[in-house]
């Protein structure tokens, strides 16, 4: 009897040992090489589509600043801002697929060839670049210089580029001959910085922001000097941000007004 109950004993030890130690392997093998359980990884656990915002080194400039927009049918956009060299952005578009494990990405672009791919580790609201095959980046610098973060475009007005659609009651539209670039601004969160353009000359300053009460209030900007064919709003346009005191946001449209009076509208435009 005392034989039997040790055996029934051992049995269970065994049984139980084998079940836990199951439950514990979330990843299985193939090929030798580890595979994430398929049940929970990023592709399926997470809410990976959206625009995805982070600034990698550059050698020849003070950051390459990009987006990146990630579609449910597994297509992207990108934009790639050449800090310190003007305007000197680039657009790019194009599938992306996953890998085996679920947990990293593939961009491949529709206008480059194949060398261009990027790879992509993805995160809870992140992304973080890896190398050219898929690996973390070694380098000295510090980790989060490859962390790409989620933007929030909810009931936010700082780092979004906001296209001027209508001054004091006039519709704003982009000019088919004589203008470069349209009339934006884009308020920045290091140093309260604002970056933008009248329509035809650069402009830039600071900003003071507080987002429970909806005020905001500017500096005079500093802008260049180049003759405007076919802006006639500019001085206008400069003119409204010192006088604006409040905004209201309203889905994708932003208002900025003086009391309740509305000067300016400006519609969100992502990647830009």
């Amino acid at each position: 009897m005392k034989k039997s109950i040790i055996l029934t004993l051992a049995c269970i030890a065994i049984v139980s040992f084998s079940a836990c130690n199951t439950g514990k392997r979330s990843n299985t093998t193939k090929n030798g090489t580890e595979v994430a359980d398929a049940a929970h990884n990023s592709r399926n656990s997470l809410d990976w589509t959206g625009v995805y915002k982070g600034t990698l080194p550059c050698a020849d400039c003070e950051g390459i600043q990009e987006e990146i927009r990630l579609n449910e049918d597994q297509t992207y956009e990108m934009v790639m801002t050449y800090l310190g060299k003007g305007d000197n952005r680039f657009t790019d578009n194009g599938r992306f697929e996953w890998d085996e494990a679920g947990s990293r990405i593939k961009l491949t672009s529709a206008t480059s060839s194949g060398d261009a791919d990027r790879w992509f580790k993805v995160g809870e609201n992140q992304l973080i670049a890896l190398d050219i095959e898929g690996n973390p980046i070694e380098s000295t610098l510090p980790a989060d210089t490859y962390l790409f973060h989620k933007i929030d475009t909810d009931n936010v007005i700082t780092e979004k580029y906001w296209k001027l659609i209508e001054l004091n009651g006039k519709e704003i539209t982009f000019a088919s001959e004589g203008q470069d670039r349209e009339a934006h601004f884009i308020l920045k969160n290091d140093d309260n910085r604002v970056i933008g353009n009248t329509g035809c000359n650069h402009m830039n300053g600071s900003y003071t922001l507080s987002q429970e009460e909806n005020t905001i209030h500017f500096t005079p900007f500093a802008t260049t000097r180049m003759a405007c064919i076919g802006v006639d709003y500019e001085a206008e346009y400069l003119d409204m941000f010192q006088l604006c005191d409040n905004y209201t946001l309203q889905n994708d449209t932003l208002t900025l007004s003086k009391g309740e009076n509305p000067l300016a509208r400006f519609t969100v435009v992502y990647l830009r």
